[in-house]
């Protein structure tokens, strides 16, 4: 078994929660993964180069992974099980729910839409990067999640306070996926307080019951 993390947009492996996933990780000797979804560049990025990654990555290995993924990382989660990628369980922070509709219609990326490109400020380059039209060219394959039904084992935690993605997103989803668990939680978009940490070190050993201490 294997644990694979999922960064978010304009992030990277090595951020915030990719370093307590895999600390928790290599504490238990379990494998870990977490592949640099900046697929095939940022400038370059697409939805479909992330998920096809991420599938290739877990039918490599040789038992279904977890797959834990932060924001952006959380809808290439879903889109993965979604399309058959056998998994053990998912751990979704904060997912980003139907990005590619919110993309498609949010007023903060009208620029973006009419130009095909804007400048983003990217976490782990630590710097602006432009993001060019490949993105939006491939958003609209990814529009129709509110139809997809995952019958894989997942817990998500989600904050109230969350600005960059509704809380209602993980509501809805947890709705129609009865496999599904959520955990609201009094915390931002990051998901770096104290308390969501102790949740989520809780859900990661909830996945893998055998390894807990």
């Amino acid at each position: 078994m294997a644990l694979i993390y999922l960064h978010g947009f304009s992030s990277a492996p090595n951020g915030n929660k990719g370093r307590i996933v895999r600390q928790w990780a290599e504490g238990r000797r379990i494998p870990f993964h977490a592949p640099d979804l900046n697929l095939p560049t940022f400038e370059t990025l697409t939805v479909t180069a992330q998920v096809e990654a991420v599938e290739a990555l877990a039918r490599s290995l040789p038992e279904p992974p977890v797959l834990v993924g932060s924001s952006l990382g959380g809808f290439v989660a879903t889109a993965v099980a979604q399309r058959g990628t056998p998994l053990r369980s998912m751990i979704l922070l904060a997912p980003a729910i139907h990005f590619a509709a919110r993309r498609m219609a949010h007023p903060a990326w009208a620029a973006y839409r009419e130009r095909g490109e804007m400048e983003v400020f990217h976490y782990g380059q630590g710097r602006p990067l432009r993001l060019g039209p490949d993105l939006f060219r491939d958003l609209p394959r990814w529009q129709d999640d509110a139809t997809w039904r995952i019958p894989v084992p997942t817990r998500i935690l989600h904050g109230r306070l969350d600005e960059a993605v509704p809380v209602a997103e993980s509501e809805a989803y947890t709705a129609r996926n009865p496999g599904a668990i959520l955990e609201v939680l009094e915390d931002d978009h990051g998901l770096l307080a104290l308390p969501s940490l102790a949740r989520l070190r809780a859900a990661l050993e909830a996945a893998f019951p055998e390894f807990s201490s």
